[in-house]
């Protein structure tokens, strides 16, 4: 999806990353992280926010939850959200401060008083009794916890596993819960997704959700609340001012930090740099030629790959997955003629990740643009250090 852009973009990631694997350094079903143009792409938004008056709170399941890509971030977008509570542990782990919690999942309830006790500026809560639980939590620490109330989807753009939320007849009866209980505020609404790339359009555009989160906060607004606007997913320096004309005051730049939105797919001269390559090696090339897999994600849409060879590089197309088989590996076929390819060549890829459910590995190397890649660490999935 992102490797002919990458290749014109960011090359010398590319370099870094067959050096890597070929001398041994990485092992194949490795996610490669540029940590330079990391931090780049984090200072681009951060400009962009401060110029349209929005507030970025930076999303770390992309990455893997990493914690040194997501330390070089806060350098410039101070705050996190976090998709989950154990999400939520690995940002404070690492020191960053926690702008959001429960933004897509909810905290399960024994988990609320050591990560509300951690003082994040907002919590997202899906219904009344969630609520509640939050409510009770913060009273007994002797604190208000603002909350942001998140609107349920529109059916058509809710995706599978991440329904909920209150309907728009729900929300003067949770302010007025609100409102007679001790530990709580309402600040705001969210809802997911408010603004995505439209493929027709091929650019980002608000979903049908936004208009029932704008309505939602009409609706606070009448009972005397401010009423902020949290308007995720696509989050990226070209759209923040669209996020401002929408009302919006925060924003969740993800694949944006990695320069790997969908508008990276069909433009070339976006502010963000690609800075993440998948890398594999070549496992059979008997009757299916193949890949090794365990990084590959069902909403990826990876397509293409460059093989290393001992004589050269040479282009493939990788098959169609289904999502529901295990990517033990991933078939392609070879773009016309090429240099012969050998098991153990190294093949790199591009394409939109979700690197926290997988199984892969992510290695972050800084100094790759200036010919002197270095790797600052090896790291699971989840973000622990391997080595």
């Amino acid at each position: 999806m992102f490797l002919t852009t990458t290749q014109r973009r960011n090359p010398a990631l590319i370099d870094a990353a067959i050096a890597l694997h070929r001398d041994g350094t990485i092992e194949p079903d490795t996610y490669v992280i540029d940590r330079d143009a990391v931090a780049r792409n984090a200072a681009a938004l951060a400009a962009a926010g401060r110029e349209h008056g929005v507030d970025l709170w930076f999303v770390a399941k992309q990455y893997g939850r990493n914690p040194l890509v997501s330390t070089t971030i806060a350098e410039h977008i101070e705050s996190a959200t976090a998709i989950d509570h154990r999400e939520a542990q690995m940002l404070l782990g690492a020191g960053v401060r926690l702008a959001n919690l429960g933004h897509l999942v909810q905290t399960p309830v024994r988990r609320l008083p050591a990560l509300l006790a951690a003082g994040p500026d907002y919590v997202t809560v899906t219904d009344t009794a969630n609520l509640r639980a939050v409510a009770r939590v913060a009273s007994a620490q002797g604190r208000i916890q603002r909350l942001l109330l998140k609107i349920r989807g529109a059916r058509n753009v809710t995706f599978p596993g991440q329904d909920g939320g209150f309907e728009l007849d729900d929300v003067e009866g949770a302010l007025l819960l609100a409102r007679s209980i001790d530990g709580v505020e309402i600040a705001g609404v969210t809802g997911f997704p408010c603004i995505s790339f439209d493929e027709s359009a091929q650019r980002p555009e608000p979903t049908d959700t936004y208009p029932k989160v704008a309505e939602a906060a009409g609706i606070l607004r009448g009972h005397g609340i401010e009423a902020l606007l949290s308007l995720p997913s696509h989050t990226s320096v070209s759209t923040i001012g669209q996020i401002a004309d929408l009302g919006g005051r925060f924003g969740e730049p993800g694949h944006a930090l990695t320069g790997t939105t969908p508008e990276h797919a069909v433009r070339d001269d976006l502010a963000e740099q690609p800075a993440l390559v998948y890398v594999s090696e070549i496992a059979q090339l008997g009757s299916a030629p193949s890949v090794f897999g365990g990084g590959f994600y069902s909403r990826g849409h990876a397509r293409r790959m460059i093989v290393q060879t001992d004589r050269g590089l040479r282009a493939a197309s990788l098959h169609k997955a289904s999502a529901a088989s295990i990517d033990y590996y991933r078939r392609f076929d070879w773009d016309g003629d090429g240099p012969a390819a050998q098991i153990g060549d190294t093949a790199v890829m591009a394409f939109r990740t979700q690197i926290f459910v997988t199984r892969s590995q992510v290695a972050v190397v800084s100094g790759v643009g200036i010919g002197a890649p270095r790797v600052d660490g090896v790291f699971d999935a989840q973000g622990r250090r391997l080595r």
